[in-house]
């Protein structure tokens, strides 16, 4: 009975030095052996959210000049839109004044009253003489198809130096000239070169009408008479002309006073502030078409997804909020960059202040809802590795059951991968890998075939 107990007494010894063993041999295998989370590949669509800067662009646009500001001293005085504002036909851009029409004004009226006084101390002079005479009739017919004749050639000549051709100074010559070179006369050319001639003939014309009276001494006057006729329609030449000239600056001047919109649109950009001396020899503002309205524009880079398909859901960061629109299209400008085109939500062009907030220097911040067009392997940014460009991989978990004696383990073997792309959440690859396990978040760096175990968060 005593050997009994004494094997009974060494067997529970050794039961307890085998079961700390055990325990120690478990704690150290914990230690040493690295932890990974277990996650299961999913199969879905690709979905991120892209964030961007647009600027607003106004597809067809028109510069306004205003010429007739060339005549006179313009000067800005209020301005009464800002770019991106909406206007009708007839609203004011700018308020304007002439700030030298009374002296110009003056100036006229002095002229008017100079010619006005020398026609009546002519009349005076020669309140016995008759005021006309058809002798003057054909000097002034004379000089008005000359000037006309010199007019017309002028222009017949710069029309032909466009097209590379040099007319003889003989106008008489043109048609002659004209005709040898055949194909190479525009139609444009032929028909200035046909007036020019015609003007020609009518010169040529009134100078023997007029020479003609001068040898007919029934009709001709005396030389103080043609001189007083001469003088005195001169004088009258002068003074109609002050006086249309005063009506032009008065008219000018109540239109210059306000310059308005000619037809509805944006105001795309303003050349003129408060203060600037206008000439018309610029825009004064630009406009966009009526009938087309603005929208943003992101360029297409490299980096971007070109896959972004028209409809995707995007929104604009306003103050705090967002205003929800789409993609519009993707399609190339006429500088030949390619842009993404987001639509602007209609409340924001209505509103009259909505479209300036999206325009300036920095742009709006437009955040696009990406979705891939098919499904694919989807893993943690964390689970997918990479080794360079275009060598990825993932450590896949194999599990050994082990055998009556041995406990099951966790095994992880390397496996390259295709990333096809790339969000903040998920990684898109081409592999199929549904229902495996793949290793994730380790808390130290793993090596292929090592022997893993699992934790839970």
């Amino acid at each position: 009975m005593k050997l009994k107990r004494i094997a009974i007494r060494g067997l529970v010894t050794l039961a307890v030095v085998v079961a700390v063993c055990m325990f120690f041999a478990r704690t150290v295998l914990t230690i040493t052996t690295p932890k990974v989370q277990l996650v299961t590949a999913a199969n879905g669509k690709l979905e991120q959210k892209l964030t961007y800067t647009a600027k607003v662009s106004f597809p067809e646009t028109e510069e306004v000049t205003v010429e007739e500001a060339g005549k006179s001293s313009l000067v800005i005085k209020r301005v009464h839109v800002r770019e991106g504002q909406k206007v009708k036909a007839g609203d004011i851009i700018y308020t304007c004044e002439l700030p030298t029409f009374e002296e110009d004004m003056k100036k006229l009226q002095d002229t008017y009253d100079e010619k006005n006084k020398a026609l009546l101390t002519l009349d005076i002079q020669n309140r016995g003489s008759s005021k006309e005479s058809r002798q003057n009739e054909l000097y002034n017919a004379l000089l008005e198809s000359q000037s006309e004749m010199t007019r017309l050639a002028v222009a017949a000549r710069s029309l032909a130096a466009e097209s590379g051709i040099t007319l003889s100074a003989d106008v008489s010559r043109w048609q002659k000239q004209l005709a040898a070179l055949g194909d190479d006369v525009t139609e444009d050319l032929s028909k200035a070169a046909s007036l020019a001639i015609a003007a020609r003939s009518g010169y040529e014309e009134a100078y023997a009408a007029f020479f003609a009276i001068m040898e007919d001494r029934k009709l001709r006057v005396t030389s103080e008479v043609f001189e007083y006729i001469r003088s005195r329609d001169e004088a009258i030449a002068a003074m109609n002309e002050a006086s249309s000239q005063m009506a032009e600056l008065s008219a000018r001047a109540v239109e210059l006073t306000e310059m308005k919109a000619e037809h509805d649109g944006y105001i795309v950009r303003l050349d003129l502030k408060a203060g600037d001396t206008y000439d018309g020899t610029k825009a004064a503002y630009v406009i966009s078409r009526e009938d087309v309205a603005p929208v943003l524009r992101i360029p297409v880079t490299n980096d971007m997804k070109r896959s972004i398909a028209d409809g995707t859901r995007a929104d604009l960061v306003i103050d705090d909020g967002t205003e929800r629109t789409s993609v519009e299209k993707t399609d190339v400008d006429k500088d030949g960059t390619r842009y993404l085109y987001i639509t602007i939500p209609e409340d924001l062009l209505s509103s009259g202040t909505g479209l300036r907030k999206l325009i300036g220097d920095s742009g709006v911040t437009v955040n696009i809802t990406y979705k891939a067009k098919s499904a694919t392997t989807l893993l943690p940014p964390s689970a997918v590795r990479n080794e360079g460009e275009g060598s990825d991989y993932v450590y896949l978990v194999q599990r050994n059951y082990g055998g009556f004696m041995s406990a099951s383990n966790l095994k992880v073997v390397k496996t390259s991968v295709t990333v096809l792309d790339r969000s903040d959440k998920a990684v898109s690859i081409a592999d199929d890998l549904s229902y495996q396990q793949v290793a994730d978040r380790e808390d130290r760096a793993l090596s292929d075939g090592q022997t893993v175990m699992e934790y839970i968060n």
